[in-house]
């Protein structure tokens, strides 16, 4: 696991759950702004926060779950215009198989949901995710 403690508050760090259970995957249903998409459970790293740290809050924060192991997969620099995920340009995404709860919506983004900001958590058959064109990012099929 990186523990990296980030000094720079400029620079904005994202850690990424790929939360895997049986043959299905547990994914971020988005609608913003009659845009729909996929995401990957997470958010920004806090100042003085490791990656593994972070990792952890947010998706107890934004999932419910909590997080016993998780594996580094990659990272990646996220400057591309439309992705939905542009404010953290720093992006850290981590193999989580190993968990305790039930998923369950909190966090800021309960709170901030609206009829223009949707949020759902979903688990996905592992097999349907090649044709779910609207996941962000298509990289970590890869992995």
């Amino acid at each position: 696991m990186i523990n990296r403690k980030w000094k720079n508050h400029k620079i904005r760090h994202r850690a990424v759950g790929i939360i895997i259970k049986g043959g299905t995957i547990l994914l971020m249903h988005r609608i913003k702004n009659g845009r729909e998409f996929y995401v990957f459970p997470g958010g920004g790293v806090e100042p003085n926060e490791s990656l593994e740290e972070g990792l952890k809050r947010e998706i107890k924060e934004e999932a419910g779950l909590d997080v016993k192991k998780a594996k580094f997969l990659f990272e990646q620099e996220n400057q591309l215009p439309g992705d939905p995920m542009t404010g953290y340009p720093n992006e850290h995404y981590f193999l989580i198989k190993n968990f305790s709860g039930k998923p369950e919506l909190g966090g800021p983004e309960k709170e901030r949901m609206d009829i223009q900001n949707q949020y759902s958590l979903e688990w996905v058959d592992l097999g349907k995710l090649e044709a779910k064109g609207n996941l962000y990012p298509q990289r970590a099929l890869q992995h």
